[in-house]
Order: structure tokens, then sequence, then C-alpha cells
């Protein structure tokens, strides 16, 4: 059904008007032709009335013989002319009252005046008319004859004026309907034809911010609603495809970021998992991936709830966690968890904190980073450093048993050199003593007094090997136990406290870094030989040991006690102790220092840099690398 407004209906409607003018123009032509043809025909008739008068004149005036029966005739045959249908029907469809009048006047000049006595006189029933009166009837009647033919062509001439008229006004009527319906087509078809094609083309370019006038209920109306409804839907779709693509965009970046920096992670652990850059590395490659700051590696040492600093890419130390938050705040239970960190603005940033976990146990130790004020950790980040502390606790545990292993398999050596020295110089040394013991014997009985010097040389120098042999199977027989070099000082401070009376303080901020087994012996070892010194002369009444890492590369090792101090000739002759002390600290490239502690006692400090805390330069094929030590 067409709705108000149709573009079928005015269509329909246009066409209609033009059909009907032109109807109507040809039913009216056709209508004036047949009026005009039956005029025609009238007017032959009425010229056939004169004809026929002139007959009927022509038969009064001829000869006697058959004039009358003539005159009969020729009065019938005038006064059917006269009744001809065809005339009557002229007559009648004439425009005007002209013709009918003189048709009357024609017929009652025939009935009243001629036909009356031509009858009469054709009957033989009265005296022929004169040639006068009928000269002078037969012209009235054939002049009101001539009016009527006349009525008649005027008549028709305005019937054809008439026709003429009515086919301008009808090409006038149908040209104007044309003019109108080109221009309303133009305006109903055309125009918006024009705003379809251009919004096409608009949308066709990507551009869906055209709409297309939906003014009235036609078609094109309605077209035009459903292409404007198209190009929302259309500019709904392209928003949304365009922010999926920018979200797919945006996790594609994630991604990469992360797989990179994975990547970075891993090959750098696995290329040097025992060198302290490579965790730097591993810190400031999250910081940038992650646009985070102040990166922290903490471990754990054997209070679950407290850790040391292992790593760190803190530029500016007033920043550093430690100082404003406790260890529980990182740690948490070996849960990873987002927490808010005070900065020095006054404003709350939020640190996310991973535990770090190792294949031998649970939680030891966390990595924290921390946001800038007004951001937050998304869940893509909070995955990435996830995965980057599972890969450092990973390395750290694979270089903790590999540690292991190496100090275990060093152990054992320097316990089966402890067997072998105890198996074969030993007890040499033990024959070598007896057989001394024996020379004493002779030299002391007189046998040569010469023997007494040498034998008591022989003697003392038999018992400093000896000792010395001691020391050394007791340094080839110390063991670390599982827990490394944490354990040992423990241990070992636990041992001297026990045996001398005197509390020994431990301080460890040093165990959890990276050590070579040799260091950490050397360590050990250092520690128990100031120990034992302390024990032997000092006669101290406390003891304090502190291990550190100062500035993130050196490790610091003190020895202090408060007792009668050092002489200053001990230090310089060199005692068999601080000799070895010396000794163990040039194999790892360090420094002792053997002094007064300031307020009274001694100090023993050991000052070195581990080797995975070095810095090293590039290598360059062909040249010799070269470690930057301090």
């Amino acid at each position: 059904m067409a709705k108000e407004g149709s573009l079928r209906l005015w269509i329909g409607g246009s066409f209609a008007l033009i059909v009907a003018v032109a109807l109507a123009e040809m039913v009216m032509s056709l209508a004036i032709t047949e009026f005009a043809q039956g005029e025609a025909r009238a007017v032959n008739i009425a010229g056939t009335v004169r004809m026929q008068t002139y007959r009927l004149v022509a038969a009064i005036q001829g000869r006697p013989p058959g004039r009358r029966a003539a005159v009969r005739k020729d009065i019938q045959a005038l006064s059917a002319t006269l009744h001809d249908t065809r005339l009557l029907a002229g007559v009648r469809r004439a425009i005007g009252p002209v013709p009918a009048r003189r048709y009357v006047a024609l017929m009652q000049a025939w009935n009243v005046t001629l036909k009356p006595r031509l009858w009469a006189y054709g009957l033989g029933q009265g005296a022929p008319p004169t040639r006068p009166w009928l000269a002078r009837e037969a012209a009235a009647f054939v002049g009101q004859a001539n009016a009527v033919v006349m009525a008649l062509q005027n008549d028709s001439g305005r019937k054809i004026a008439w026709l003429r008229t009515s086919e301008v006004v009808g090409i006038l009527v149908i040209l104007a309907a044309l003019a109108a319906v080109a221009m309303a087509m133009r305006r109903a078809i055309l125009v918006p034809l024009d705003d379809l094609l251009t919004a096409a083309a608009r949308m066709t370019d990507g551009d869906f911010s055209f709409r297309v006038p939906t003014a009235g209920g036609n078609e094109w109306a309605r077209l035009g609603g459903a292409m404007n409804r198209m190009a929302e839907s259309l500019a709904q779709s392209y928003a949304s495809m365009e922010r999926r693509i920018a979200e797919r965009t945006g996790e594609l970046a994630r991604t990469n970021r992360s797989l990179t920096l994975l990547y970075d992670v891993s090959r750098r652990l696995a290329d040097a998992p025992g060198e302290i850059t490579t965790y730097r590395h591993v810190l400031r490659a999250a910081e940038e991936a992650m646009g985070a700051r102040d990166a922290i590696l903490c471990l754990t040492r054997e209070d679950p709830e407290a850790a040391a600093v292992f790593a760190s890419d803190v530029r500016d130390s007033r920043f550093l966690l430690c100082r404003h938050n406790t260890c529980r705040d990182c740690l948490n239970g070996g849960h990873m968890h987002v927490w808010g960190a005070t900065a020095r603005t006054g404003s709350e940033e939020p640190v996310l904190s991973v535990p770090i976990m190792m294949a031998e146990a649970g939680a030891q130790g966390a990595l924290s980073l921390r946001l800038p004020p007004g951001r937050q950790w998304e869940a893509w980040q909070l995955r990435t450093v996830e995965t980057v502390a599972h890969h450092i606790g990973t390395a750290l545990g694979a270089m903790r048993r590999t540690a292991r292993e190496r100090r275990l398999a060093l152990l054992e050596e320097r316990h089966a050199m402890a067997r072998d020295l105890h198996d074969s110089l030993a007890q040499s040394l033990s024959y070598l003593k007896i057989q001394a013991a024996r020379l004493r014997v002779r030299a002391v009985e007189g046998a040569d007094p010469a023997l007494s010097p040498i034998v008591g040389d022989i003697d003392e120098g038999l018992t400093a090997a000896y000792r010395q042999l001691r020391e050394l199977l007791t340094t080839f027989r110390l063991q670390i136990p599982d827990h490394g070099l944490e354990g040992a000082l423990s241990a070992t401070a636990e041992e001297f406290s026990r045996r001398a009376g005197v509390p020994v303080q431990l301080v460890d901020h040093l165990s959890h870094a990276l050590l070579s087994a040799n260091e950490e012996i050397d360590i050990l070892h250092i520690t128990r030989e100031a120990l034992a010194n302390i024990e032997h002369h000092a006669k101290a009444r406390r003891i304090w040991v502190r291990l550190s890492l100062r500035r993130g590369r050196s490790a610091v090792v003190r020895i202090e006690d408060n007792g009668v101090g050092i002489a200053d000739q001990d230090v310089a002759t060199g005692h068999y102790g601080l000799a070895i002390m010396r000794e163990r600290a040039r194999n790892i490239h360090g420094r002792l220092h053997i002094g007064r502690r300031p307020r009274g006692g001694t100090r023993v400090e050991l000052t070195f840099v581990p080797v995975a805390y070095q810095t090293r330069r590039p290598h360059t094929p062909g040249v010799p690398q070269v470690e930057a030590l301090p």
C-alpha cells in the first residue's frame, strides 16, 4: 500500500494527468470532427434543396403533358429532402440557435406558402401559379435555404475554431504538465538520487558522516533512511573494528615487549647466571619494558621474614624501599601482591612484589618494582614480571646447585688431600720425630756434644712442620654444610662462643651474594683463624663478626673484639696465623687489614670484589680481556 507522498503514487498521478489531458483532447477532436462532418452533410442537403427548388420551378414552367405528374414528383422529392434526418441532425447539432430558426423559417415557407399551392397545382385542383409569383416565392424560398446553409457553415466554422483552440490549449496543458513533471521528477528523483550516489561514494571512501535528507515519506526517503542507518551501522562497525584493531595492536605490542624481555632475560641468565651484572641488567630491562623504576631483588636468609638486597637498579638511595618499609611488605609470605609505598612527595606509588621461588625450597626472596603515581599494574605486566621472577629463581637455583656441587667437589678433593697427607707425610713426620728423640737421647748421653744444638734445630723444625701439617689437615677437613656459607658461619660463631665463653654477634649481609666456592672457603677460614687468635690472645669479652656488600660490589668481612688489642710487632713480624690469613686474602685478590680497634681491641678486615661482581669489558677478538678490580 502506497504511503502518503509515495513516489509511485506521484509518478502514476502525473502520467494519469497527462494521459487524461491527451484523451480529453482526442475525444474533443473526435466530437468536433463528427459534428463538423454532420454539418457538412447538412449543408450538402440544404444545397440539394436549392437545386430541387429550381427543378420544381422548371417542371412547372415546362410542357403541359406530364407537367403535373412531374410537379408532384418534384414536390415529394423536395419535401423528403427537407425532412432528411441528416439535415435535421445537422441543425440539432448546431452550436447556436440560428440554424434551427432559419430551418424553421424555411419549413414554414415551404409548408405554408409554397407547397400547398404547388401541390394543388400538381393534383389539377387549382390554376397554375403565375410566373411572377412563382419566381418571387421560389427566389424567397431559395434565399431561406441559402440562409440555412450559411448558418450551418458558420456553425461549422465556429466548431473548427473551437477544435483549434482546444488543441492549442491541450498542447499547452500537456507541455505544462510535462514541464511540471520534469521539474518534479528532478526534485523528487534526480536530486535524491544524486544524494544517494554522493553518500555511496563517501561511504566507499570510508567517510560515514554524510547523511541523506529524509524529508517526506516516499520511497527515496525510506531508501535514504535505510542508507543513513547503514552508514551509522558501518560507522559503528568500523569504530568497533578500529577499537579492536587498536586493542589487538596494543596486545601484540605488549606481547612483543613481554617476549622481548623474556628472551633477553632467558639469554642473559643462561649465558652468565653467576655474574651480578646479569641480574642488574635483568632488573633494568624489566623496568624499561614495564615502565617501572627502582627494581630491587632481595633474597631471604634463615629468617623467612627477613631478606637482604641481592641486586637493585635504584639510582637514588633515598627511594630505596628498604628505608621506608619492612621486608614483610615485599615478601608477603611468598605470594605476589601489589601494595602502596609512600614516595618522598607524599603520594602513594603502587609497588609490585613477586616471590622468587627455587626448586630446593619455597619462597627465597622477592622481586619488587614500583610505578610512578597515577598508574596501575595491568594483568599482562603482572604475568610478565611473574615470569621474569620465575626465570630468576630458576637461574639462582641452578647457580646454587652448581655452586654446591662445586663446593662439595672441592671439599671432597681437599678431604682426599688431607687423607693423603695424614697417611703419608704425617706418618713420615711421626717417624722422624721418633728418630729425633732417639738422637736427642744419644746426645744427652754425651756421644757427641756438637750434636745437641743440631738435634734441637731438627726437633724444632719437625715440631713446626707437624704443627703446620695439623693446620693443613684441619683446613682440608673443614666442611661447609648444605646451607652454605651462612650455615657455616653460624656454626662457627656458636662453636667459638661455646668454647671460649665469649658471645659472638654475627651480622651477615653477604651470604646471599654470588660467591664462588673458593671465596666462601677462604672467608670461612679467615674468620675461623681470626676467632682462634682472639680466643688465644685477645682476652676479649665480646666479639663482632660483620659481613656486608659495600656499594653493591665490594665484599667486606670484619671481625672485631674488645680485648687487649694486637701488638704492633705482632702485625709487623707476621705471625703464622696472620700470614695464613693474608695468603688466603691474596687467593681471592683481596686485601687484609689488621690493626687496633679505635675503641679498644683488634679489627681484622677483609675486602675483595667477588668474581661475580667484577666489571668485565666487552671482549674483542685478539685483545686480552682485563678485569677491572678495585
